[in-house]
Parts: C-alpha cells; sequence; structure tokens
C-alpha cells in the first residue's frame, strides 16, 4: 500500500474485495467525510490519458493516483439513493425521465472509449445517485467482476435496464417489458436487449429523433414550425399587396367605365364605319364579379394571416411576466432582456447573459398581484413554473421574492440542475400574503446565456 495515500485516512473496513480488486471503506483524519479507496491490481486496465477521464467524468472521483503496483481512484463515499430507490420513493415527471435518459445515454457516450468493464461499471443502477436536488450523481466507483470479462451486448442490456428502471419504475423481469412504458421507449428498449445498435450514439440519436423527446424537448420542431409560419405570412403578406393593388385598379377601371361608354358612344355617332371592338373580359358584370372575387381572397388571406399571428398569445402572456415599466422602476441591477434567439412556445422568451459567470441574481420576471390579472392570487399559496435552457450545463438557484413597498416579506430558492440545449420545466411555491410583487430571480453558477419561457402560475392552497 501507499503510505502517502493513506496519510491523511483512516481505514474503517473492507467494502469489497475479489482477485482483481480491494476497496476500503475509510475516513478523512481532518474532514471526518467517508472515501472508498478503491485498489485496482491490474494496471493494464487502464492507459494514462484514461485515468484523467475519471477525475474529468465522474462526479464522486476525488483522486487518481498510480503506483508500481496498483492503481488507487479515490471517490467520495456520500449517502445518496440510488436511481432505483429514488424512482421507487417518488413520483417521477416524464420531463425528469427524459432528463435522466438523456444524462446517462450522453455520460455513455463520454465514457465510451474507456474499458468496457468501467463502463459497465458505470451503468449500474447503483452507481448511479440522486442527489436532494433530484441531480444525477455519477460515482466513478468501478466494480470488477469475477470474470472480468464483459461484452458490448452486455453494456447495451444494462442500458435497457435502466430505460425500463427510468420509465417503468423496475427492473426487467424475463425480458418483459412494462406496458406503461411509452412506446418510442418500448422501441429503444428492445433493440438494445436485441443488441440492434452498433455504437452507444445510435442509442443517443434514437432517443433525441424520438416523438416524446421532441415533446419534452420541443425547440428545433418548433423553431421550423414558427420559421415555416413566418415564411408563409411575409408569403400572404405580399399576396395581400398585390392583390389589394388588383382591387383598387379594378375599382378605378370600374368608375371609369360608364365615361369609356359615353366616348365610344360618341364616336360611333360622329362616325359611323368606325367598329368598336368590346373584350368581353372587361363588361360591367365580369368586373364587379372580379371585383368581389378579389374582395374574398383578400379578406380571407388577411383572415389566415390573423389566424396564424394568433401565435403571438403566447408572447403577451410571457410579456404579462415582464413589465418593462414596473421592472426599470425598480432599478434592479441585473435584469433580463428579451430575445428572439430561443424560444419554448410563442417567438421570443427572455435571456440572461451571465457573460462573466459571476454568481449574481438576476431579475427575470415579475407577478404584479394588484394588477386584475393576477389579483386573484392574493394571500394564497401559488405554485410559478417556467421552462428554462442555457448553452450550458450547470447547477442554477431560481428564487421567489415577496415584496411590498420595498421590503422583503418571505424568500424561496431552489437549486435546479439545467441540461445544455434542452427546454426543462421548473417550478417553485410561495405564500403571498400581504405581498404586492412576486419577484423571480436565476443564479447561473458559469459564464453562460440561459432563456426562460412560458411562465404559469397556479393556486395550491
Amino acid at each position: 500500500m501507499s503510505s502517502k495515500i493513506f496519510e491523511n485516512l483512516t481505514v474503517i473496513d473492507i467494502y469489497i474485495e475479489n482477485k482483481y480488486q480491494k476497496i476500503l471503506r475509510c475516513k478523512g483524519k481532518i474532514s471526518g467525510e467517508e472515501y472508498l479507496v478503491n485498489i485496482l491490481f491490474d494496471k493494464s486496465l487502464f492507459k494514462k490519458e484514461e485515468l484523467i477521464v475519471l477525475k474529468e467524468e465522474f462526479d464522486l472521483v476525488e483522486k487518481v493516483e498510480e503506483t508500481e503496483k496498483a492503481v488507487y481512484i479515490i471517490t467520495r463515499h456520500d449517502v445518496y439513493e440510488d436511481i432505483y430507490e429514488h424512482i421507487q420513493k417518488n413520483k417521477i415527471t416524464l420531463s425528469n425521465q427524459i432528463n435522466y435518459a438523456t444524462l446517462i445515454l450522453e455520460k455513455i457516450n463520454k465514457i465510451k472509449y474507456l474499458p468496457l468493464e468501467v463502463i459497465s461499471s458505470a451503468v449500474q443502477n447503483n452507481n448511479i445517485k440522486v442527489d436532494e436536488n433530484d441531480k444525477l450523481i455519477f460515482t466513478g466507483l468501478i466494480i470488477l467482476s469475477d470474470d472480468k470479462l464483459v461484452s458490448y451486448g452486455q453494456i447495451l442490456k444494462d442500458i435497457a435496464n435502466l430505460l425500463h428502471i427510468i420509465f417503468g419504475g423496475s427492473e426487467i423481469s424475463n425480458e418483459k417489458i412494462s406496458k406503461e412504458i411509452p412506446p418510442d421507449i418500448q422501441k429503444i428498449i428492445v433493440k438494445c436487449l436485441e443488441e440492434r445498435y452498433v455504437t452507444f450514439d445510435e442509442v443517443l440519436k434514437d432517443l433525441k429523433s424520438s416523438k416524446i423527446y421532441r415533446l419534452i424537448n420541443p425547440e428545433r420542431e418548433e423553431g421550423r414550425k414558427i420559421h415555416s409560419v413566418r415564411t408563409n405570412l411575409k408569403k400572404r403578406k405580399m399576396k395581400f399587396k398585390i392583390k389589394k393593388s388588383a382591387l383598387v385598379l379594378a375599382i378605378i377601371a370600374l368608375m371609369l367605365l360608364p365615361f369609356a361608354a359615353i366616348s365610344i358612344g360618341k364616336m360611333i355617332k360622329l362616325n359611323k364605319e368606325t367598329k368598336v371592338t368590346m373584350n368581353e373580359e372587361i363588361t360591367i358584370s365580369d368586373l364587379e364579379d372580379k371585383s368581389k372575387t378579389q374582395k374574398n381572397d383578400v379578406f380571407e388571406q388577411y383572415d389566415i394571416a390573423d389566424k396564424e399571428n394568433d401565435n403571438t398569445y403566447d408572447d403577451e402572456e410571457l410579456l404579462s411576466y415582464f413589465n418593462e415599466e414596473i421592472i426599470n422602476s425598480l432599478n434592479e441591477t441585473n435584469v433580463a432582456s428579451i430575445s428572439e434567439e430561443k424560444f419554448f412556445r410563442g417567438s421570443y422568451s427572455l435571456k440572461v447573459n451571465n457573460s462573466e459567470g459571476k454568481n449574481d441574481e438576476f431579475l427575470i420576471g415579475l407577478v404584479d398581484l394588484s394588477n386584475e390579472k393576477f389579483d386573484y392570487l392574493k394571500n394564497r399559496n401559488v405554485d410559478i413554473s417556467m421552462w428554462i435552457n442555457s448553452n450550458q450545463t450547470q447547477d442554477a438557484i431560481i428564487t421567489l421574492e415577496l415584496t411590498n413597498n420595498d421590503k422583503i416579506l418571505s424568500k424561496v430558492s431552489k437549486k435546479i440542475y439545467i441540461i445544455k440545449n434542452n427546454w426543462t420545466l421548473y417550478n417553485l411555491n410561495i405564500n403571498t400574503d400581504a405581498g404586492e410583487y412576486i419577484k423571480i430571480y436565476i443564479t447561473s453558477e458559469k459564464a453562460s446565456d440561459i432563456w426562460i419561457d412560458s411562465f404559469s402560475v397556479e393556486i395550491l392552497k
């Protein structure tokens, strides 16, 4: 044993031991925290660059050290529920189910070049924990089986079992898949069990291209739809202008027709030998019919444009939580801005630009309890939800602050975990007794952009 590794640790007992490894449960001499020291006897299991990946990709790995005889991996032995226990005890939303599955498959793709023994150990449900903020914790505790041999197909079966736990609440038994699991996820589980995936990338691609994933993360689909609507609207507006011009010309022609008829009559009287050929398509009755048709077409196009523009309802709803006149009067230092870069619904969202990466609070919304739209929320316990996206995966904090005459009456905060380029629903509740405003803040931990959209509020009691 390396005395240097254990100079600040006291060995409590043996956690696991087999012919390939010994795991010791230890306690920090100064901190008192528990650690697991994983001693892997076969140094050929890892390349040096792979040891670095272990430290970077696993949340609880504190230190990785190689000696002449073994590789030592020190992990924190924090007490978290494993994902199986957590899902059995708690009701998991579909949004969280999709996020858990996405995070796990993304993690597998990040460590796909590590030895299969390590990947297999990483995806065991007792090695994936959930903390008090519903954030997934990948322990990085490597436990080798007695035969040590692990196949790619076995890892696919491990993935299938994890997906079954996440969406069905139980492990796979006799290769029977729960009917409670959404059909899109059932297909992925079957393909894993039948080893029909050539790479781990394909599993993740199947998930992200599924209908259920796009339901929870509709950004791309919504973006295409909005672009299509805007393009069609521009075309229809152009058609409207052209048809409007045609209508004006037709009306002018209609007004001038009697004068033209009189002039023609006079010309016939003056010169009986002159023949005038009248174009059948410009009779008064035809002009009147065309005029009516054009008017109807124009109004029909205009109605369609109005219907497609009903999309602005979501934007108006968003702005009811972001009254710029009131917000500007509050003299807040950090305030979100309106952005068209990303949006969950409508055509824009609210954006926070934390370019310096400071842990500053940004005001992202406000509920004016004196406004007739929200006055029914007074003296109630309310739940406020919002959809959040970011260009960085990170921890963040959302805060609700109840104020009256610039005095803070109450304040509640919640730590959240934002997944990069994914719209996720978060919520927080507060009692509104004697309040004037509910201010909504977000605090990010990284230099990043964060988008907020589609606020909603409900009365709990």
